[in-house]
């Protein structure tokens, strides 16, 4: 059986199987094709994003137990618009020049003029963007670091597109992703010692080379060693390194110190968490380009950026559930409403449920530091208890955005002025001292629950 008969056998299933309705069949089952079966994966093709919505939400399953059934084979399945794949045939004719730009076509739409900016990554993107027109001169290696679904993928990507842009093909530019550098250097380390000679100077190629996700190579020695000495022919040639990682380099395990420390040679930079604000204007931007703006109310947008803006990711899933139940359950010309947002999620635990209070934050800082909370509210001087107090007032001003009397009266009797100057001594320990920044990216995440 062909991939067009399975499909069609797949097809003919779901039309008569009565979990589904004649609309769903009709608007987004029929016209999807079976595009590849590959080992354990499936490629189904479809005409909307809308689909896809659909079948991640509610037909994924099915379709694998239906495909399980008639092959016996438990496939993975993904999902992609036919328009994407028409404009990749052109170039899977050529595989030679596929590898060669490294699937870039994937991820055109990866650049810095599409990238949302915010407090939470404005830094990073600036670095991102500074290092792309100027390669190699100006931080090198660029760290960018900071959880799953931020943005770092997206960086990288902007960057490529930006160096391909300006210097079209004088300057060669390297997307990989390390997890796939670790299994070409399993292959290559079996190999005699010219071989692996070879695979050193392969990168000499590059003058850009963007490693993704750096943690996966945690524990690997000899990998690390391989990869330890391209690093270092990239730094001593001028040739721009950009790195991303889940973790700070000096929170990142299972690596020598001697490439922990040039992982921090040039500039280190987190992304956080979007803000209300910057999550909003992702779900509009992702809203609009998938068509599908307009079926939002503005407060069902407010609840999710509120309440599912720890990281993209998480506001796309929304988003899914949200199209799929308006799908099953709403007429076309209907919009999705603030009701229809909190029935939707009435059961899932949302992030903005717990309050955040100057009991919580001391709390919080009391304990990164080691010390009572009691010890924070006494008028000890002494340098990680004053430290600790300092974190949080500053928390208490800016997560709460409480007035430094209210504050001053909450640590004791503070006056007006002592809240202030602690808040102005945090302020210019963040804008001057990357650990402190650190130290408090990760004490806030903390108080925020994220």
């Amino acid at each position: 059986m062909n991939t067009k008969e399975l499909w069609s056998e797949v097809k003919d299933i779901l039309s008569r199987d009565e979990s589904v309705s004649p609309e769903i069949y009709n608007y987004y089952i029929s016209d999807t094709n079976l595009y590849t079966v590959s080992d354990n994966n499936c490629l189904i093709t479809t005409k909307s994003e809308i689909a896809i919505g659909v079948f991640e939400a509610g037909l994924n399953n099915k379709i694998k137990n239906i495909l399980k059934k008639l092959t016996g084979i438990e496939y993975n399945i993904s999902f992609e618009l036919e328009k994407n794949i028409n404009k990749q045939a052109s170039v899977i004719n050529n595989i030679d020049t596929l590898k060669e730009n490294n699937n870039s076509n994937y991820y055109e739409n990866y650049t810095f003029e599409n990238f949302v900016r915010g407090d939470s990554n404005r830094e990073a993107m600036q670095a991102a963007l500074a290092v792309a027109l100027d390669l190699g001169k100006k931080w090198n290696p660029l760290f960018i670091y900071g959880d799953s679904g931020l943005g770092k993928t997206h960086l990288l990507h902007a960057i490529e597109n930006k160096v391909n842009e300006i210097y079209k093909t004088n300057t060669r530019v390297k997307y990989l992703k390390a997890n796939e550098f670790g299994k070409i250097a399993m292959d290559i380390l079996n190999q005699g010692h010219e071989i692996i000679e070879a695979f050193k100077t392969s990168y000499d190629i590059y003058d850009c080379l963007l490693i993704d996700d750096i943690q996966l190579l945690a524990k690997r020695n000899k990998t690390n060693e391989l990869f330890f000495h391209i690093f270092n022919s990239y730094i001593e040639k001028n040739k721009q390194i950009v790195i991303t990682s889940d973790k700070y380099p000096d929170d990142l395990g299972g690596f020598e110190a001697r490439i922990i420390s040039r992982f921090s040679y040039g500039l280190s930079i987190g992304l956080d968490s979007p803000d209300f604000e910057t999550a909003l204007k992702i779900l509009e931007q992702k809203l609009k380009y998938q068509n599908n703006l307009a079926l939002f109310s503005e407060e069902s947008l407010e609840f999710i950026a509120l309440n599912f803006n720890s990281d993209v990711r998480k506001l796309e899933g929304a988003v899914k559930r949200l199209l799929f139940l308006a799908v099953m359950n709403k007429k076309p010309d209907e919009i999705i409403t603030l009701v229809d947002v909190e029935k939707a999620f009435k059961n899932v635990p949302l992030q903005n449920n717990e309050k955040i209070t100057p009991k919580k934050i001391k709390q919080i800082v009391a304990d990164n530091y080691n010390i009572t909370v009691k010890a924070m509210m006494s008028k000890s001087r002494v340098s990680n208890v004053m430290q600790a107090r300092q974190l949080a007032m500053y928390f208490c001003r800016t997560l709460l955005d409480d007035p430094f009397t209210r504050i001053g009266t909450e640590f004791g009797g503070k006056d007006h002025t002592t809240v202030m100057n602690s808040v102005k001594k945090v302020e210019s320990q963040i804008a001057t001292n990357k650990e402190f920044k650190h130290l408090i990216n990760t004490i806030r995440k903390k108080i925020e629950g994220k």
